[in-house]
């Protein structure tokens, strides 16, 4: 594999990891840490030195023994996270280990995974997100206040000086008379 040939299957990995990155962080309330992009050009990396050199099934075994105590040694995953983690490492590996004679079936793959991200990622969060700022807000819940979405739109407005926003109720506490909601701004 030349120079060139290698810096061609990085820019496409590259360029597919940004789409599936920019798909995934469309939801309000939910964001990928963009340094899990790394994990893809890691793996890419691994792939390439494992074409290399002469491995055994031992090496397999022992990645495999390290990401699984990884797992379990940091922070849960969202179910979000943990499918860009997959299909970035899927790509990577297929990114360097399809054979280069066959470009167009690797683009084809290439082409079909991606797709199928944006279309599940669009299916799953129904619209694009327009507002990048969140804010949690306490509301006092009165006797005469009831959950209508103009009475909750009017309270948000009237507490924090927006006009154009969404909001999600999180919690409507009966003890202390109140209504958590996250305004996204």
């Amino acid at each position: 594999m030349d120079l060139n040939e290698l810096i061609g299957r990085f820019l496409l990995l590259f360029f597919s990891i940004l789409v599936l990155y920019f798909f995934s962080n469309r939801k309000d309330n939910e964001t990928i840490n963009p340094l899990m992009v790394i994990v893809g050009l890691c793996t890419f990396s691994l792939c390439y030195l494992f074409t290399k050199i002469e491995i055994g099934v031992g090496i397999g075994f022992g990645l495999f023994a390290i990401f699984s105590i990884l797992r379990f040694r940091t922070q849960s995953f969202t179910v979000n996270a943990i499918i860009f983690l997959f299909a970035t490492i899927t790509l990577s590996i297929l990114d360097i280990m399809y054979p280069y004679e066959k470009i167009e079936v690797l683009l084809f793959f290439q082409l079909i995974i991606i797709g199928f991200y944006i279309a599940a990622s669009l299916i799953v969060n129904k619209k694009a997100s327009k507002y990048l700022n969140m804010v949690d807000v306490k509301i006092p819940l009165l006797n005469d206040f009831s959950l209508e979405n103009g009475n909750v739109r009017k309270a948000i407005q009237e507490k924090i000086n927006i006009q154009d926003f969404d909001f999600k109720i999180v919690l409507v506490n009966i003890v202390l008379n109140e209504i958590e909601v996250q305004v996204f701004y």
